[in-house]
């Protein structure tokens, strides 16, 4: 019997390329102190301005690129404790404080203010926040 080949294929948005878009927000004082209230917290303008008009084939892409450009900015990398900086050197998301954590979820995470399955569009940076896993939880319940 000749070998059946099975294509499996990721779908949906976050697996489509797209360009970003979008602004950011002003911050100041300890940018991720918030993560775990509200609707988390902005990407920083002047992050947004190295992200804007960049094109990503999957989403992943993109939230290694976020995470790589906030672990080469001077102000935002001396707020993390030397694990997490390798981390963002790494282009990976940095832990969150344990009781921020859930179960295996304890890396800040990106979270879509419009969602996607509603129309939120995937690359459009003032439609993310970055947050904690128990406040992304949280988020969703609502």
């Amino acid at each position: 019997m000749p070998p059946i080949y099975v294509y499996l294929k990721k779908d949906g948005a976050r697996y489509n390329p797209g360009t970003v878009t979008g602004k950011g927000q002003s911050v100041s004082g300890i940018w991720l102190e918030s993560a775990g209230k509200d609707l988390g917290v902005p990407i920083p303008s002047h992050i947004a301005d190295k992200l804007r008009g960049r094109t990503f084939n999957r989403f992943d892409d993109f939230r290694a690129a976020l995470w790589g450009e906030i672990g080469k900015d001077p102000n935002l990398i001396n707020q993390f404790n030397e694990g997490n900086e390798e981390l963002l050197r790494k282009e990976r998301s940095p832990y969150t404080v344990d009781s921020e954590q859930s179960g295996g979820r304890k890396v800040f995470e990106i979270h879509h203010v419009k969602e996607i399955q509603h129309g939120g569009a995937v690359y459009n940076i003032d439609n993310l926040r970055i947050v904690t896993p128990k406040n992304h939880i949280r988020i969703h319940k609502k």
